[in-house]
Protein backbone atom coordinates (compact mmCIF):
# COMPACT_ATOMS: atom_id res chain seq x y z
CA UNK A 1 0.00 0.00 0.00
CA UNK A 2 1.39 3.41 -1.33
CA UNK A 3 2.90 5.49 1.95
CA UNK A 4 -0.08 8.50 1.57
CA UNK A 5 -2.96 5.87 1.64
CA UNK A 6 -1.57 4.27 4.91
CA UNK A 7 -0.97 7.78 6.75
CA UNK A 8 -4.55 8.70 5.18
CA UNK A 9 -6.14 5.86 7.04
CA UNK A 10 -4.13 6.42 10.09
CA UNK A 11 -5.35 9.87 10.51
CA UNK A 12 -8.54 8.81 10.05
CA UNK A 13 -8.57 6.09 12.98
CA UNK A 14 -6.93 9.46 15.37
CA UNK A 15 -10.02 11.09 14.15
CA UNK A 16 -12.20 8.92 15.02
CA UNK A 17 -10.26 7.79 18.50
CA UNK A 18 -10.49 11.67 19.10
CA UNK A 19 -14.07 11.29 18.93
CA UNK A 20 -15.56 11.38 22.44
CA UNK A 21 -18.62 9.31 20.88
CA UNK A 22 -16.41 6.30 20.01
CA UNK A 23 -16.89 3.02 22.22
CA UNK A 24 -14.50 1.05 24.54
CA UNK A 25 -14.20 -1.84 22.14
CA UNK A 26 -14.52 0.37 18.90
CA UNK A 27 -11.36 2.35 20.28
CA UNK A 28 -9.69 -0.82 21.42
CA UNK A 29 -9.82 -1.82 18.01
CA UNK A 30 -8.98 1.20 16.41
CA UNK A 31 -6.10 1.68 18.42
CA UNK A 32 -5.14 -1.86 16.93
CA UNK A 33 -5.18 -0.94 13.46
CA UNK A 34 -3.36 1.96 14.11
CA UNK A 35 -0.33 0.59 15.54
CA UNK A 36 -0.32 -1.91 12.56
CA UNK A 37 -1.04 1.37 10.15
CA UNK A 38 2.25 2.76 11.66
CA UNK A 39 4.11 -0.14 11.67
CA UNK A 40 3.57 -0.36 7.79
CA UNK A 41 4.17 3.24 7.73
CA UNK A 42 7.88 2.88 9.43
CA UNK A 43 8.18 -0.11 7.24
CA UNK A 44 7.69 1.66 3.95
CA UNK A 45 9.83 4.85 5.35
CA UNK A 46 12.95 1.72 5.80
CA UNK A 47 12.97 0.98 2.55
CA UNK A 48 12.47 3.99 1.13
CA UNK A 49 15.50 5.20 2.88
CA UNK A 50 17.55 2.30 1.80
CA UNK A 51 16.53 3.01 -2.07
CA UNK A 52 17.57 7.06 -1.77
CA UNK A 53 20.54 5.40 0.27
CA UNK A 54 21.51 3.29 -2.72
CA UNK A 55 20.49 5.86 -5.15
CA UNK A 56 22.74 8.45 -3.77
CA UNK A 57 25.40 5.69 -3.74
CA UNK A 58 25.51 5.35 -7.46
CA UNK A 59 24.98 9.28 -8.16
CA UNK A 60 28.39 9.91 -5.55
CA UNK A 61 30.28 7.10 -8.24
CA UNK A 62 29.37 8.70 -11.62
CA UNK A 63 30.01 12.07 -10.35
CA UNK A 64 33.80 10.46 -8.88
CA UNK A 65 33.99 8.48 -12.99
CA UNK A 66 33.06 12.09 -14.14
CA UNK A 67 35.58 14.03 -12.19
CA UNK A 68 37.99 11.42 -13.09
CA UNK A 69 37.28 11.86 -16.84
CA UNK A 70 37.60 15.67 -16.70
CA UNK A 71 41.26 15.91 -14.88
CA UNK A 72 42.35 12.75 -17.63
CA UNK A 73 41.71 15.45 -20.06
CA UNK A 74 43.24 18.14 -18.60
Amino acid sequence: MEFEKLLNELQQVVDKLDNPQTGLDEGIALFNRGIELSKQCMQVLEESKGKVSLLKKELDAAVAVAFDVDQDNQ
